[in-house]
């Protein structure tokens, strides 16, 4: 994507919007793409090994979209594909689906999963740590030479001074953690408050590195704890071994520790150089009841050339007196981003509790960026996870009864510039209120997510491996860039989400007017 031209407009722009929003007229479900009754790619094996996956973050690489998929199971058991490598990934060739019109039933496609050679199992991505439950990919990108991939680790770092965390954070000895050891590379790390239940304090006065400069930090213990920083990995795909990754490096960062990345060619503020543009949050959940929000960052990345590349990133601080961006490499100076370009000053709260993931691409017909974001989540008791509220706890701890799940919707908002100003949410495709009865939405006969409280013919079976009563949830929206057109007045963007129960992601195709 070629920005020279644009970059000088929105420069002499940046500021209020210029044009209206664009708004969703429609959206529809085109099938499973891939998991639970999506049809495999003829390539892969009758017999594969394979039951569901979730996220599936799209690039393209040459004549094919990639797509790094999250958890992967074998069987409908819950089984990961390997122990220690449970990311699939796969691809889509633009030549078997270059044309997205016709995209429905028989006509889906289909997505060619990588397996291991001579196997009926898939391959699993390995960044050269442990990757398994919970770890997974959070973007891919190509420089036009090479692919990389930024995975989350969970992992947080522990630290005896502010000098072990790096420019712009601080070590807070407040913090233990609970599970694993921060430097064991196997197994789960969640940062937690000294002295709560089940809290280990690390030796020697050590702590834990943390942003007191992010939108999450609190001297409440979740917001302790919510600020502390987290390591992703960002590595290079390895040409001979698409399952590989090398030239591993470490970023250590809150305010992106949910991040969504886009590589564009140009990037006038970089000297029109090739970036990675990346927005952040410093989480998945608020809870805006305890003023614990989460606010949106802005920032590119140098792209990455050659195998000793260095991962430089530059974060927005705000507009200079002429309306230009300026950006600067402590992450502690980080400003957040304006989510309501509707009111005057700078809104930097985030109006929903769940954000899951983003994803954001500039779309030309429409003169905006488009950032698709938001889903439920399930508030199921697990006592392995949650006793209180499952899944939900990990995210929102202590505070999990005081989250909004809301209506469960992906939403939408469109900005002149990838700094924002941001317009206010507009809901995408509302997957319901589990609570309501009777079942609603995407609960009800004919939708995608699975409830057990809906009996009537039509009604979405659920996986297996999960357990009784619990239901599904929409999360991980990504746009699939290669396939967005013009239609009429507006643009046709074909995305995809994941559904949780059933284990599987799906197709979507939304219409944008401006």
């Amino acid at each position: 994507m070629r920005l020279k031209g644009w970059v000088l407009s929105i420069l002499i722009t940046a500021g209020p919007l210029s044009e209206a929003a664009p708004h969703a007229t429609s959206t529809v479900v085109l099938g499973p793409l891939t998991g639970f009754d999506a049809a495999l790619h003829p390539a892969n094996s009758p017999e594969l090994t394979y039951f569901g996956t979730d996220l599936g973050w799209s690039y393209r690489w040459g004549n094919e979209i990639r797509f790094l998929f999250g958890d992967t199971w074998a069987s409908d058991k819950g089984d990961p594909i390997d122990p220690r490598h449970d990311d699939a990934f796969g691809s889509i060739s633009l030549s078997e689906y270059p044309v997205p019109d016709h995209f429905l039933g028989a006509n889906l496609p289909r997505v060619r999963l990588a397996q291991r050679p001579g196997t009926r199992q898939l391959a699993g991505l390995d960044a050269g740590r442990s990757m398994e439950s919970l770890k997974t990919p959070l973007a891919g990108f190509s420089s036009g030479g090479d692919e990389f991939a930024i995975f989350i680790t969970g992992k947080p770092q522990a630290c005896t001074t502010d000098r072990d965390c790096g420019f712009g954070l601080s070590c807070d000895a407040r913090l233990g953690f609970v599970g694993a050891p921060p430097e064991q590379d196997v197994g789960l790390t969640f940062p937690c408050r000294n002295g709560s239940a089940g809290c280990l304090k690390l030796p020697a006065s050590r702590g834990l590195c943390a942003d007191p400069t992010s939108s999450l930090s609190s001297r409440t213990e979740f917001g302790m704890v919510a600020a502390a920083a987290i390591r992703h990995l960002v590595a290079v795909r390895d040409p001979a071994d698409d399952a590989r990754y090398t030239h591993t490096r470490e970023w250590l960062t809150n305010k992106f520790y949910n991040v969504a990345a886009r590589a564009v060619a140009a990037f006038g503020p970089a000297g029109d150089r090739p970036v990675v543009l990346l927005w952040g949050r410093p989480g998945f959940v608020g809870v805006n009841a305890r003023q614990e929000t989460l606010s949106a960052y802005f920032a590119y990345a140098d792209m990455p050339e050659g195998p000793d590349y260095p991962w430089t990133v530059h974060y927005f601080t705000g507009l200079d007196n002429k309306g230009h961006p300026d950006f600067a490499a402590d992450p502690a100076r980080a400003l957040a981003l304006d989510l309501d370009a509707g009111r005057a000053g700078s809104q930097s709260r985030e109006v929903n509790d769940l954000v899951q993931q983003m994803s954001v691409v500039w779309i030309e017909r429409l003169h905006k960026w488009v950032m698709f974001y938001g889903g439920g989540i399930s508030r199921l008791p697990l006592p392995s996870l949650g006793p209180r509220c499952g899944i939900l706890e990990i995210f929102a701890r202590s505070l999990c009864r005081d989250v909004r799940i809301g209506n469960g919707a992906l939403r939408m908002r469109s900005a002149d510039n990838p700094w924002g100003p941001w317009s206010s949410p507009e809901d995408l495709f509302v997957g319901g209120d589990p609570d309501s009865r009777p079942v609603e939405k995407q609960y009800a006969a004919g939708g995608v997510l699975h409830h057990p409280k809906c009996k009537a013919s039509g009604c979405q079976q659920g996986s297996p491996s999960l357990p009784p009563g619990d239901y599904g949830w929409l999360y991980g929206a990504n746009i699939i860039e290669e396939w967005t057109r013009p239609s009429g007045n507006g643009v046709d963007i074909v995305w995809n989400a994941s559904t949780w129960n059933p284990y599987r992601v799906i197709l979507l195709r939304s219409h944008l007017e401006p």
